[in-house]
């Protein structure tokens, strides 16, 4: 499989070459072959005229739930602790693995046509979200969710859908999430870090998401959720951690001292009143951040151009300052910085060598013009409506024509 895109304005992330006009980008197989503005030699399976396309590397949705997208709508104007409770938890006690399966064929197909090429997931039944994500030609890393009393059950899971992915074409990888410490003992928390370190995994968890958690974890184990679960030696392990909105500096330095990966979900953290993330705070201190947009539940949508706005507003708001999270550094946490917390080395940027996963943009849309800098109309005019082409692994997965938006799985 090869493809070409010609003449089209490339947003690379790169820092020495951030923007380039009149570009080619060319595919072989799943990597970015050529970019320049020299038309490459050869021929090519697929070539799309880029004119009026902005072309970028596809997003990374760091923290999502991607079958939730079967609540959406169901329970909203709640506190998190109510709305998990008594609305959330009940409801997925009724979840079949068919469920999950057609919750997880709609959230990815969302996510596709909105520009995410690249999730990394906690939720039930995850084989039935790996059997969709293989059909749709979407990246992702897959963790089982874990709360107490299943632990065991959760682990025979995780060790099944480990060798499922391992028959998969190789977008798909597995972690391992155990969900938060109002959810996980003591007993579970080490044992998921233990399992995580046996199997080189990635934790996938969330973290001060509310100021309860906070006041009860005081409470049960004297310290913050940070302390005890640096106790309990996650931290050990890579770690992305959801939310991070009530951390204190002591927190912040043990993030910053074991490299955890903090996930902003601006959208999921104001709908539910949880709170504001100190993230300029945490990027001054030298704190990776990425961006999600947790649940379908929760946010109610997963198109990740809309937490990139926001992140990139929110924070000038509250402030005071309206140089805070320039455009460029936002955009690097949807993409580089989410690569990165992944523990990929050849994603985020569109780069010879790279994976070829990327999104071409309409820019002739009238909310696009005009188009003084690219960048910045990426973080506060694009929405995903505006995704025209996403490709990955050099595959076309999704195109929206001008009839129904077709998909890989799907005659295209």
């Amino acid at each position: 499989m090869s493809l070409l895109i010609k003449n089209v304005t490339a947003i690379t992330m790169c820092e020495e070459t951030r923007v380039l006009e009149n570009a080619y980008i060319a595919t072989r197989e799943n990597r970015i072959s050529y970019l320049g503005t020299k038309k490459p030699e050869g021929t090519f399976d697929e070539v799309i005229d880029g004119h009026g396309m902005v072309a970028m590397p596809g997003l990374i949705n760091a923290h999502t739930h991607t079958a939730m997208t079967l609540l959406r709508s169901y329970a909203d104007d709640m506190n998190l602790q109510d709305w998990l409770f008594q609305k959330i938890f009940p409801f997925e006690d009724t979840l079949t693995p068919e469920m999950v399966y057609e919750g997880s064929v709609r959230g990815i197909k969302e996510m596709l046509s909105t520009g995410t090429t690249c999730f990394h997931d906690m939720y039930f039944f995850q084989e039935e979200t790996a059997k969709a994500a293989e059909e749709l030609g979407i990246r992702g890393v897959l963790c089982e969710g874990i709360t107490d009393p299943v632990l065991e059950k959760k682990i025979e899971k995780t060790e099944k859908l480990i060798e499922q992915v391992k028959k998969s074409e190789g977008r798909l990888q597995v972690g391992i999430s155990p969900h938060a410490v109002y959810t996980c003992n003591e007993d579970t928390l080490k044992t998921c870090a233990d399992y995580a370190k046996k199997h080189g995994f990635r934790i996938h968890t969330h973290l001060s998401e509310t100021k309860t958690e906070n006041q009860d974890a005081e409470k049960a184990y004297g310290m913050s959720p940070t302390k005890w679960m640096e106790q309990c030696g996650l931290f050990d392990n890579p770690t992305m951690a959801a939310h991070c909105v009530w951390l204190s500096d002591e927190d912040i330095a043990i993030l910053k001292k074991y490299d955890v990966t903090v996930v902003h979900n601006p959208v999921s953290n104001l709908k539910l009143a949880s709170g504001i993330a100190e993230i300029p705070k945490l990027v001054n201190k030298g704190v990776n951040v990425a961006l999600g947009t947790d649940g379908a539940s929760s946010n109610n949508n997963l198109d990740l151009f809309e937490e990139i706005k926001l992140t990139g507003i929110l924070h000038k708001g509250t402030s005071l300052d309206p140089t805070m999270l320039p455009a460029w550094e936002v955009l690097k946490m949807a993409t580089i910085n989410g690569a990165k917390a992944l523990g990929f080395d050849d994603l985020g940027m569109l780069k010879t060598g790279y994976l070829a996963d990327l999104i071409l943009l309409d820019f002739e849309k009238p909310h696009l013009t005009p188009n003084h800098n690219t960048v910045s109309n990426l973080v506060y005019a694009v929405s995903g409506a505006d995704v025209a082409y996403t490709v990955v692994d050099g595959r076309i997965v999704y195109c929206r024509g001008m009839q129904k938006p077709k998909f890989l799985s799907e005659t295209l």
